[in-house]
């Protein structure tokens, strides 16, 4: 009929859905993964979906855009056909898309060389005194990229920053590496918020990163299984993360992150209403919840908590939140592949040096990747296990996660966006929020052998400006809630 567009076909909704891959920031990223793995699991849209995906990364023209590619297929169900199809349709492979592939399939990849995946070993005459700077500034790559390299160089003598210089530049020198695009579109009115973005150059590096490991497996003798863990570096994320996104809020947090500025200048009484309004609501025990509670023009207040058990009298709140965020980079649970995390047991040792019995760790662990970067502004943390809680895992589902223990679900965790923009003001935390609880059982058996009870510490951060674009003011209140 004249004047009405023919409506889409679905394999052009799958090309429109996955070229979405190519959007900066990594949370729209995240989302389309998360989408196109269901496609992928649906019988009536997978193969479409994984010609789609096919199609996208036979086009890509750097080695660390193929391994978004991958991603949905770490979060979908197995499909050997969508895989073959993806696997061949990837015009730059890498270590790293080989390793992520392995995980996939479940068995590893065979690789018969990596000529044509590297640039060739750097000479002694080559000038890229800029490129490596550039690399070191770590303005569009991050430093541990750096570190990685500068670890191998003083291991085994190789020019791995060199190499890693002369990489970026014969990429740069093909693809163009003059700038990112306008990313100050994502910033807003407020140009002193920060946000991380995924853009051109840092693709570059990364791919030059790859390139490098290519290089030293042919070259230097490096051996692939040890190049393989190096270029998890480079993955966009902690593969069992991509099974972790966000999730609608749950109903408590509307009565927890709705609060007016005036609420929160009694912090003990507010930090205990919303404690025991929150277990009320979960019918269980908060273990770990961070969370902006106001948010408002002149006004943001965030509020963590943090559980505790068998404190001592003279207990310092604020001693007990510095433990915790040392631990970051320090412990973090076990993988099971991409199945689930797997918590320690401490041993039920703490008290006596501490004052108290730590029961959480950071989730995050020694790899992170740039589609993380909301977790890392907002760091979530999950229980131990413990005699009487064996063998606690965090196990991702359809819905959510949820706690086990030796098979039987004991808890809850989960993340979810906030007032979610691209970018927020430097210093606060990421506009996600995050909890852990116990069943009210699961909680009891915990500590049953640490002795004394279980306790709360909690924080409220509290930023203030006089506009609603001037300078915050930040001030911090700790205190111990006994429940």
């Amino acid at each position: 009929m004249a004047g009405r567009g023919r409506r889409m076909n679905l394999r052009q909704v799958a090309d429109l859905a996955v070229a979405r891959l190519g959007l900066p920031i990594p949370m729209a990223k995240l989302a389309t993964i998360q989408a196109v793995a269901r496609a992928l699991d649906s019988d009536d849209t997978a193969m479409v979906f994984a010609e789609a995906i096919a199609g996208w990364a036979a086009t890509r023209e750097l080695e660390s855009q193929c391994l978004e590619a991958i991603c949905p297929l770490l979060v979908a169900e197995p499909r050997p056909e969508a895989i073959a199809l993806i696997r061949r349709a990837i015009g730059r492979p890498s270590i790293a898309s080989d390793r992520l592939l392995s995980l996939v399939t479940g068995s590893p990849t065979l690789v018969v060389t990596w000529t044509g995946c590297h640039s060739g070993p750097v000479t002694r005459i080559s000038m890229l005194d800029d490129e490596e700077a550039q690399l070191r500034a770590g303005t569009f790559i991050p430093p541990f990229f750096t570190h990685q390299l500068e670890r191998l160089e003083s291991q085994g003598r190789r020019p791995f920053m060199r190499q890693w210089a002369f990489e970026y530049k014969v990429l740069t020198d093909r693809y163009g590496g003059n700038g990112d695009g306008h990313l100050d579109y994502f910033l807003g009115s407020d140009r002193e918020n920060v946000g991380q973005f995924v853009a051109h150059r840092g693709h570059l590096a990364r791919s030059a990163f790859l390139r490098t490991l290519a290089c030293a497996v042919e070259h230097w003798g490096m051996s692939a299984a040890f190049a393989s863990r190096i270029a998890e570096t480079a993955f966009p994320a902690e593969p069992i993360f991509l099974r972790l996104p966000p999730r609608n809020a749950p109903e408590w947090a509307s009565m927890a992150q709705h609060r007016a500025a005036t609420e929160v200048e009694d912090a003990p009484t507010f930090a205990k209403t919303l404690i025991e309004g929150i277990e009320a609501e979960l019918n269980g025990r908060l273990m770990h919840c961070s969370l902006a509670v106001v948010d408002e023009p002149k006004c943001h207040v965030e509020f963590e908590v943090f559980a505790i058990a068998d404190a001592s009298d003279d207990l310092d709140a604020k001693q007990v939140v510095g433990f915790y965020e040392h631990l970051l980079g320090n412990i973090t649970p076990e993988r099971d592949a991409l199945r689930a995390f797997v918590s320690p047991d401490l041993g039920g040792k703490g008290t006596a040096v501490l004052g108290f019995m730590p029961l959480l760790i950071p989730l995050i662990g020694y790899g992170v990747g740039y589609l993380q970067s909301d977790l890392v502004g907002r760091v979530p943390y999950v229980p131990v296990s413990s005699i009487g809680l064996p063998n606690l895992e965090l196990v991702p589902m359809q819905g959510g996660a949820v706690f086990r223990s030796n098979g039987r679900d004991v808890g809850s965790w989960g993340w979810w966006h906030w007032n979610w923009k691209p970018t927020h003001p430097r210093h606060q935390p990421s506009p996600t929020a995050c909890f852990a609880s116990l069943h009210q059982d699961a909680a009891r058996r915990l500590i049953e052998h640490f002795g004394g009870n279980m306790e709360h510490v909690w924080r409220i951060t509290t930023w203030t400006r006089d506009t609603d674009y001037g300078k915050w003011i930040e001030t911090k209140r700790t205190g111990q809630y006994r429940g």
